[in-house]
């Protein structure tokens, strides 16, 4: 595959993997960066443009269609190459980062996050596609964790800048940081990055990204206005848990019998599969909650300032880049199963530390 992208266009073109590194991890910085810093600022925005009742969907709106369209990117970039479907989610990523500093109310907040999360479902699962192409399978442990270093660096720099900016500059900027970086990005890519694209006769599973979408939404309006906007034992709870339950079942069947399925059945019965994916959500709703709603709590329960706020949060990260450091230089030789095991021993007890928060203002958070 190197030799090959090397010589894509029959020239001498190769493809200057330094660069093409660097664009990946500035674009996944970028994207890494962006829910720790917004988490910061949050209680400024909502202070700003009011609306603390779409609080969560400033997230989940992200987060949404970022997951859902993840799958359908990945089958784009089969089609179509790398290169131009990774930019093409930078950009769209950059003008939701734009729009997102531009808006005047929470609801057109949401609508731009939303936007945002268009463009991060290619960043991420492209830019590790891209290193699998130019890297070999003995380097790929160094890159991983270069790349998973970029996630603690980014939850270290992201609370601390979030908490400055929105004390001596405007929250706007929280999102505006996101241009010079996106198209550093992008510009390298276009230059250093030579493939050759194979044209397949593929087709894209619309039905079942719709289906996964509707799915989703729906549960995701039951978690976050249950219990708010209405009872739990109220009407359209149970018609919003029946049609995600229905709509995910026919998903499920769907992409048994789908050609190019967005989520191959073999995903969840794959034992290693299936195990590692359990393990990636249980890691991510401890990590979100703990970054979406610490910088909140500093602030609004301990009276802090957001660059109290914003240390708290870069605290808590600070072995992160040094875990993942080590973790892939010392991966091949260990193996992934201790490794996981010890990663996943010390999140609960970080973890459980939480609950001795008292909401008296400490620096032992």
């Amino acid at each position: 595959m190197q030799k090959a992208l090397e010589r894509a266009d029959g020239r001498s073109r190769p493809t200057r993997r330094p660069f093409v590194l660097a664009a990946v991890m500035l674009a996944m910085f970028m994207g890494a960066i962006e829910g720790t810093i917004v988490s910061t600022a949050m209680p400024s925005i909502v202070a700003d443009l009011s609306g603390f009742s779409l609080f969560s969907w400033v997230f989940s709106s992200y987060l949404l269609i970022q997951t859902v369209t993840i799958p359908l990117y990945g089958k784009l970039a089969d089609l179509f190459g790398r290169k131009p479907v990774f930019s093409f989610g930078v950009g769209v990523f950059l003008l939701g980062s734009l729009l997102c500093g531009l808006a005047d109310t929470m609801g057109w907040l949401v609508a731009f996050r939303f936007v945002q999360g268009l463009g991060a479902g290619a960043i991420q699962p492209i830019a590790t596609t891209i290193i699998g192409d130019v890297y070999t399978g003995e380097e790929r442990g160094k890159i991983q964790g270069y790349l998973s270093s970029v996630w603690g660096i980014s939850s270290i720099i992201g609370p601390t800048a979030g908490g400055l900016i929105v004390q001596y500059a405007d929250w706007a900027w929280v999102f505006w940081c996101n241009l010079p970086v996106g198209l550093a990005s992008i510009v390298l890519m276009h230059l250093y990055l030579h493939e050759p694209v194979e044209k397949k006769k593929r087709s894209l599973d619309l039905a079942g990204t719709w289906m996964l979408f509707s799915s989703t939404s729906a549960l995701m309006v039951l978690l976050v206005f249950g219990g708010v906007e209405w009872s739990w034992h109220s009407p359209v709870t149970y018609l919003l848990a029946a049609f995600a339950i229905l709509v995910l079942a026919a998903f499920l069947w769907w992409e048994t019998k789908a050609k190019e399925p967005v989520m191959p059945p073999f995903l969840w019965t794959h034992p290693f599969i299936a195990a590692s994916n359990a393990a990636s959500l249980t890691t991510g709703m401890v990590m979100m909650g703990i970054s979406a709603f610490l910088p909140t709590y500093v602030q609004g329960v301990m009276g802090l300032s957001p660059t109290a706020a914003g240390f708290t949060l870069a605290a808590m990260s600070v072995g992160w880049p040094l875990a993942s450091t080590f973790g892939g230089r010392f991966l091949h030789r260990v193996g992934f199963r201790p490794m996981a095991l010890a990663g996943g021993i010390v999140l609960v007890a970080g973890s459980s530390v939480f609950l001795l928060l008292d909401g008296w203002p400490s620096p032992l958070i």
